[in-house]
């Protein structure tokens, strides 16, 4: 590798393991420690489906740049871009996020996590029929409304995700980040483990590493896989030791 590297990672499957409920997903201390040696030598991106607010706050690194809501919002190390973020967008999520909870209200295992730019509704509590149902009445409310371009409809892992109708998906916002004064020339390693990273993977097909994390018939655009978060942290444990030796420190010394 001949250019310079810039690290894009996503969070839940991928450095924190997934967690039944969204706020009980945190980052290892081991792997929060590790972000921060790499952040040293590296520039380091998370790219979350999480609010902006939310994942700053879990992963609290300084010197780091965060990408939240599918890359909807972008902000650290100077950085700060935001997408389709009008007060007439949130006020009709607010909306829609109250319709769905009458739809879907008396369903066990349904939960809406509001992250001001998008709306998640997640169902991996949920089992059999009353999967089946929650998918009836959500395609139903929302159906229309994408139909006619009111709103923009994701899949990810046992979730639902409501975004603003705009063309914007986390490989643009990669796209827009390597195009930064900082991110100039440097080659992107990307690695995540949900269908919404596959944006990411093929904008970086040809100039970077993608790295999918999960099964190996989920790959897709990526060029490689990791089995979990746990090999993911030694994959970036061994990152960490080559800057090291090139440099002449210490491995394991910080």
């Amino acid at each position: 590798m001949k250019q310079p590297a810039a690290l894009f990672l996503d969070f839940d499957g991928t450095l924190a393991p997934i967690a039944p409920r969204p706020e009980q997903a945190w980052l290892p201390l081991k792997t929060l420690r590790l972000l921060k040696s790499l952040s040293r030598r590296v520039p380091v991106v998370i790219v979350s489906g999480r609010s902006l607010r939310d994942i700053r706050f879990r992963v609290g690194l300084e010197g780091i740049i965060y990408a939240g809501n599918h890359g909807l919002e972008i902000a650290g190390c100077g950085l700060r871009h935001r997408i389709g973020d009008a007060i007439h967008w949130r006020r009709f999520l607010k909306a829609v996020a109250e319709q769905l909870r009458k739809d879907l209200s008396g369903l066990h295992g349904i939960l809406f996590e509001d992250k001001g730019s998008t709306l998640s509704v997640h169902y991996r509590l949920t089992r059999g029929a009353v999967r089946r149902k929650a998918a009836r009445l959500f395609s139903g409310r929302m159906g229309p409304l994408q139909r006619r371009g009111r709103v923009r409809i994701t899949r990810g892992k046992a979730v639902w995700e409501i975004r603003p109708p705009v063309e914007w998906d986390k490989g643009r916002a990669v796209a827009w980040i390597m195009r930064q004064p900082k991110f100039r020339g440097r080659w992107p390693i990307y690695i995540g483990d949900d269908e919404t990273d596959q944006d990411a993977f093929r904008m970086i097909r040809r100039i970077g590493v993608g790295i999918a994390v999960g099964p190996r018939n989920q790959k897709g655009s990526a060029h490689f896989v990791l089995r979990d978060p746990g090999e993911v942290y030694r994959f970036l444990r061994r990152v960490l030791d080559d800057f090291r030796k090139k440099n002449g420190t210490t491995v394991g010394a910080d």
